[in-house]
Parts: structure tokens; C-alpha cells; sequence
């Protein structure tokens, strides 16, 4: 009965917030002239994950189209390379690098670490956007839940942990940028749930492994902000429910319960703003939604929020199951 009451608290505030309609009240507070219009992001350097698709194509094209050097990191390369096509053809960027790997699996996250680390000195932005929402259980090449390991323990924490040298080098201060998801407001962060091993595999919830992944993302984000010292920002933030290949895929036909949809320019908008907008203007740890930091729970917090013990235990087994970030990076 709780879970009922958590979902159905949330499902009613998403209405009100995550929807088009909440989009249209919170861009009308928006400053005038827009800063993403004014911003010239030359000589910055972007990393986007799930970059061929959704929420990470729109915000590749929109860093690019006004000078950003992009690395489109995509798990296929035929459709990477197509899309970097059209992005460069849209926007004119002679400036876009495609890197193809897979953002769940361990050997992939690190080979792309060290193939950035390769070229480049320090790092502006890494955007963790790749994931997906499966409706059946599914596994990656290193034995993980795929939603776990492309949301939390691989595209983000691993592939973060190896950049932090970078992103700690870039002479404003870096960021990570983490797209979770509103989701993540029906539940604590449970790993053994999130692993959905065992027992657990046999009654596999797509939307709750979502769910589960994206609050870990979230804490991750807080939990780095206040234990790493130096200029590097974290944030995580909800695009919003938007009308993306992967809300196609994922609800068919019962995507008419999340309308008014966001138009995919909506709910990337916010995002394309922390990748961009001056460190001055960003709370560290923050959850954004519409540019604004948003409360991490809603209404009881005995069903979502995880004790100092819990949080600690969640970067332990990461850091357990991702292994140490290679020794290059590491003393970048």
C-alpha cells in the first residue's frame, strides 16, 4: 500500500511538473535574453554519452552549433556515424568526434576513458545521458543487469571516476552532468534491487530498475560533490517527460499517460543550460529540473530516502564491481 501511495504522489506531480505544461510555467521565468542563445562555448570540450539518440543527439547538436568540441560516445557506429553526419551538417561543426563503446560494459568505459585521455589535457563537460528502460531482464557482457550497469555503475560511475583527472584540469572548473530521471522518486536507492540478481531476476521490473538506478545516480552526484576537493561540479538532473525514441520503446501505447509530452528540444533545454551555463550559477549535488534545483523526495521520505550507511554502501560495491580507474588516469 505504501509503494501505491509513493507512485501515485508521484505520478500526480509529474503531471503537474514534468509534462509540457509544466515546461511552459517554468520557461516563462526564464531570463530574456535566453543565455543559451548568447553563450559562444568555443574552445570547451564535451563529452556526451548516448549521443545518436534522444535528449543526447539534441544536446550534442545544440553544444555544436555554437563551437563546442563534442566527443559522441555511441554503442553503435553505424548509427553514431549518422548521426554525427547530420549534426555537423545542421550546424557546420568540423569539431565532432565520434567514440564507439558500449557505456555498460567495463572494458568499453575504459578504453574510451583512456582514448579522450589520449587527446585531450583537461575536460570542460562530461554528460552521462546513455541508458535504457527494458521491459525484460537483460545482461551485459559482464554479467550486470543493463539498466544498472549503462545508468549507474559503468556510464556513470566508472566513466566518471576515470575523467575526474580531466574534468579537475579544465581551467573554469569541469562538470559532470548526470540525466536521471524523476522516476527515481519512488523508491530508495536498494542494490541488491537494482542488481535484480537471484531471486529478484525472476520478478524483474523494468520501471523499477529504472527507478532504483536513477535515485543511485542522483545520490552519486551528492555524494561527489561533497567528497571531492577541487573545482569539479556535480549535478543530475530530469529532462522531463519527453517524447523521445526511448519513452517510444519503452511505454508504446501508454505513453498517452505522460502527456502532454515535452517537444525533445523541452526536455533537453535544461540540460544543454548545466552543461553551459557559468559553475557560479550551479548548486553542487543539486537535482535540477527547468534549470531550478528540485527537492529530492516527495512528501514521506521514510519509502525514498537512504541513510548515511546505505550510500556508502552503494559506492563500495561500484567501486567493487567497476574495479580502480586505470593508473593513467588516475594520475592525470
Amino acid at each position: 500500500m505504501g509503494q501505491v501511495m509513493t507512485t501515485t504522489r508521484f505520478y500526480f506531480h509529474g503531471k503537474s511538473h514534468f509534462t509540457q505544461t509544466g515546461w511552459l510555467q517554468a520557461s516563462a521565468r526564464y531570463p530574456k535574453p535566453d543565455p543559451l542563445e548568447t553563450i559562444d562555448l568555443a574552445d570547451r570540450v564535451f563529452v556526451v554519452t548516448g549521443a545518436n539518440s534522444g535528449c543526447g543527439f539534441e544536446a550534442t547538436q545544440y553544444l555544436a552549433s555554437k563551437k563546442g568540441k563534442v566527443y559522441m560516445v555511441c554503442r553503435n557506429k553505424e548509427r553514431g556515424e549518422k548521426a554525427r553526419q547530420e549534426i555537423a551538417d545542421k550546424t557546420g561543426s568540423s569539431n565532432l568526434h565520434l567514440l564507439i563503446g558500449d557505456c555498460g560494459v567495463k572494458a568499453d568505459v575504459r578504453r574510451i576513458a583512456q582514448e579522450i585521455r589520449g587527446r585531450e589535457s583537461n575536460l570542460d563537460c562530461l554528460l552521462c545521458n546513455a541508458g535504457a528502460l527494458l521491459n525484460k531482464r537483460e545482461t551485459t557482457a559482464d554479467g550486470l543487469e543493463v539498466t544498472f550497469a549503462t545508468h549507474l555503475a559503468m556510464g556513470t560511475y566508472l566513466l566518471g571516476e576515470c575523467l575526474k583527472p580531466l574534468l579537475g584540469a579544465a581551467s573554469d572548473g569541469g562538470r559532470i552532468v548526470v540525466v536521471s530521471s524523476g522516476g527515481m522518486y519512488n523508491v530508495k536507492y536498494d542494490h541488491k534491487a537494482a542488481m535484480s540478481e537471484g531471486s529478484l531476476a525472476s520478478s524483474y521490473n523494468g520501471q523499477m530498475a529504472y527507478a532504483y538506478a536513477k535515485r543511485g545516480q542522483v545520490l552519486l552526484c551528492e555524494r561527489w560533490a561533497k567528497e571531492i576537493k577541487g573545482n569539479t561540479t556535480f549535478v543530475s538532473c530530469h529532462p522531463g517527460w519527453t517524447d523521445t525514441p526511448g519513452v517510444e520503446q519503452a511505454y508504446g501505447s501508454q505513453k498517452s499517460w505522460l502527456q502532454p509530452l515535452r517537444t525533445l528540444w523541452q526536455g533537453t533545454e535544461g540540460i544543454c543550460w548545466l552543461c553551459s551555463t557559468p559553475k557560479s550559477e550551479l548548486q553542487n549535488g543539486a537535482f535540477y529540473l527547468d534549470r531550478s534545483p528540485q527537492e529530492l523526495h516527495l512528501g514521506d521520505t521514510s519509502r525514498t530516502k537512504n541513510t548515511q550507511k546505505e550510500i556508502d554502501n552503494m559506492v563500495a560495491e561500484l567501486s567493487k564491481i567497476t574495479g580502480e580507474p586505470d593508473a593513467t588516469l588516475q594520475g592525470a
